[in-house]
């Protein structure tokens, strides 16, 4: 039986493609068309979209990482001579 580890691997190498579009409700059950044979219960579905909603299946982002973050995008863009905050 496929695992949710080798689900979760194979939907991020998929890049390009929002997950949610890999999985379709099937039954009482979940559907993912990369394994046509194996059926998620509401549980593992929930279990996986935590996991594929954040980075690398990582912890979620803190306010403060986010707000780093964002500043370093506005120091990214005004070295790059973005028109609204660069030179």
């Amino acid at each position: 039986m496929v695992t949710l580890d080798q689900i979760e691997a194979a939907v991020r190498a998929q890049s390009g493609n929002s997950w949610t579009t890999l999985f379709r409700r099937q039954g009482a059950g979940w559907h993912c068309i990369l394994y046509p044979r194996r059926i998620l219960t509401d549980a593992e579905y929930q279990e996986l979209a935590r996991r594929l909603s954040t980075p690398d299946g990582g912890a979620a982002l803190s306010p403060a990482e986010r707000q780093r973050n964002k500043l370093r995008a506005i120091a990214d863009a005004s070295d790059g001579g973005g028109r609204r905050y660069g030179r």
